[in-house]
């Protein structure tokens, strides 16, 4: 069984220093994008700052970096076989999830199956891990704090790659996604 785990809890300094799950593509937030996306599967959250129809966690404290996002996550789930880890700014990335799951299925020793974008490029935050495999991953680093997640793959005993297709593109910028459609940042209100 496949559960996933959406990143949302960055501070968006790219995207302005807005909440990048708030910001829309073509009139809807990313962050309901990928829900939208995943229906039919567990889905965790992890936001300091959203309330949803899923689950929400923060890792404590917030702003603690991608691995201690997917350790606070990975804490809420049931018992997946399947961990997929995905990033809110990446509303494409849910497509992938199949064929990173046949990938794992087609290599039992492998704890995580991770996209190698088509700039060449591993994306640690569009992956499937044996949730075995992270577990063991998230206990050998010292802390799960302010690490990247490209650490946290270096943890696992076995990681293969799958080749993208262009929906593991992230979108770290207004002007990166208004290439991919109509882009607008969150209302604040007051004004």
């Amino acid at each position: 069984m496949l559960q996933v785990i959406v990143l949302a809890g960055g501070r968006g300094a790219r995207m302005g220093g807005v909440d990048k799950a708030q910001v829309t593509l073509d009139g809807v937030r990313l962050v309901d994008h990928l829900i939208g996306a995943l229906a039919g599967l567990p889905v965790v959250v992890v936001s300091p700052h959203l309330s949803l129809d899923v689950p929400v966690v923060s890792e404590d404290p917030p702003f603690g970096g991608p691995v201690a996002g997917i350790a606070a996550g990975a804490a809420a789930l049931e018992s997946p076989e399947f961990v997929g880890v995905l990033s809110v700014d990446a509303p494409d990335s849910p497509a992938l999830l199949p064929l990173l799951v046949h990938a794992l299925r087609a290599d039992p020793e492998a704890d995580v199956a991770v996209v190698r974008s088509t700039d060449g490029q591993v994306q640690p935050l569009c992956a499937v891990w044996r949730v075995g495999g992270l577990r063991r991953s998230l206990a050998r680093l010292d802390t799960v704090r302010d690490q990247a997640a490209k650490k946290l793959l270096r943890a696992a005993d076995r990681v293969i790659e799958v080749p993208g297709d262009g929906a593991e593109r992230d979108y770290d910028t207004l002007a990166e996604l208004q290439r991919r459609g109509s882009a607008g940042l969150p209302r604040v209100s007051g004004r």
